[in-house]
């Protein structure tokens, strides 16, 4: 099992050593290193394509996300942060359309969506 702490480094890329199960937390950092480029979505999709691709090519192999919602609470006045805000939001849709099982954990409770 390899953890991806993706507030420490982005990994780009799935690395050929990997096998067994990848987790991979603070995908909204992931998605924030996006935000410059001329489509955000589509780059992090990109991404995020690379990644199930190489969950494909074994059975062995895992691919686990975990992100926080930044999308509760108040609504920030700077635009920069409502367009991170949501971006953010359009991407997890596009990691729950790809996913085989979502959960949400709220207060240590966890939900099942998918």
């Amino acid at each position: 099992m390899t953890w991806v702490n993706s507030y420490d480094e982005l990994l780009a890329s799935p690395v050929n050593t990997m096998n067994g199960t990848v987790i991979i937390y603070g995908i909204e950092a992931v998605i924030q290193s996006f935000m410059n480029d001329d489509d955000p979505r589509k780059s992090f999709y990109k991404w995020l394509d690379q990644w199930l691709n190489w969950e494909k090519e074994t059975a062995q192999s895992k691919l686990v996300l975990i992100g926080v919602d930044v999308g509760k609470g108040v609504v920030p006045i700077e635009k920069e942060k409502r367009n991170y805000r949501d971006l953010v939001g359009w991407c997890y849709q596009d990691v729950v359309k790809e996913a085989t099982r979502v959960d949400i954990i709220w207060y240590g409770l966890n939900q099942q969506l998918k």
